[in-house]
């Protein structure tokens, strides 16, 4: 509806991507005496349609950067002319910790499920909040770029042992005749995991930014692309192709993913409607994230 405010997710120069379209959206801009002017308006482009969504379809949809848009003109209920508002509060930092409290908000009894280290679920996404606060406390010195990368290192271990719990469960369901992706403990286990690598992507972005702020425009290009032909391999978090897609799996993408995994576990354990449940308390938590609450 015109003149309705929805939302934009975009990479970190602005571009949104949908599917294989991809939109440049003009920025706003912060003026000298402090007042903030929207960025242009835009128009469908060579076919490409004006993609807004609310918060419930920015869910699937998450982005490096995620801004207010406001729809000027539409057409059968179609945006015609848009443009952003503003920016929202969202950033990596905030992507890895709403990933974390998606992942939280399906695991029962934390303290009880533990890895072959001894350390339990809860034990793991504190110590990775612990090192998100730890890092967003560092300098931008060289020391402290390397004490960023090392912070990323011991977090992506404790990912690793939560990979390794998923390969119990997974032998578990084996032997009882059931499929992993039905369990939810399985599922909840996977959401974290998820959450944890979201987390590390973030620390290894603020350590080197530019390297990854690459690897991320990489990842989204090639999602977009058509892909060589690559080899099926099958693992406990489902199938992947080896020798496709190029690139580290952003920080956005792995909280859009751990998002989605806590919702599949809250529906494998208390079906269709636990699952609408855990989506509502999804758009609730995205919205404090993005400071609209």
């Amino acid at each position: 509806m015109a003149g309705e405010i929805y939302l934009v997710p975009t990479d970190a120069e602005g571009a949104q991507r949908a599917g294989e379209d991809v939109t440049k959206w003009p920025l706003p801009v912060r003026e000298p005496d402090g007042t903030l002017e929207p960025g242009a308006a835009i128009e469908p482009q060579a076919g490409t349609p004006i993609v807004l969504h609310d918060l419930d379809g920015l869910l699937d949809e998450l982005g490096e950067r995620i801004f207010l848009a406001e729809a000027l003109e539409e057409d059968s209920g179609a945006a015609t002319r848009a443009r952003l508002v503003s920016e929202t509060s969202w950033n990596l930092h905030e992507a890895a910790r709403f990933a974390l409290d998606c992942a939280e908000h399906v695991i029962t009894a934390p303290d009880e499920l533990r890895l072959p280290s001894g350390a339990s679920l809860a034990d793991i996404l504190a110590e990775a909040r612990a090192r998100l606060d730890e890092e967003e406390q560092a300098g931008t010195g060289l020391l402290e770029r390397i004490s960023r990368l090392a912070l990323a290192r011991r977090l992506r271990h404790a990912s690793d042992d939560v990979a390794d719990l998923a390969l119990l469960l997974t032998a578990e369901d084996e032997g009882e005749d059931l499929d992993a992706l039905d369990d939810p403990h399985w599922t909840a286990v996977a959401a974290i995991r998820d959450a944890v690598l979201s987390a590390v992507e973030a620390i290894r972005h603020d350590a080197l930014p530019r390297l990854f702020e690459s690897e991320n425009r990489r990842y989204e290009g090639d999602a977009g692309s058509v892909s060589p032909p690559s080899e099926i391999v099958s693992t406990p978090w489902g199938n992947f192709a080896a020798g496709g897609w190029a690139g580290v799996v952003p920080a956005f993408v792995a909280a859009r993913d751990a998002a989605e995994r806590a919702r599949q576990a809250a529906a494998d354990a208390g079906g269709q409607e636990a699952g609408e449940k855990e989506r509502a308390w999804q758009r609730e938590r995205l919205a404090a994230a993005l400071g609209l609450r």
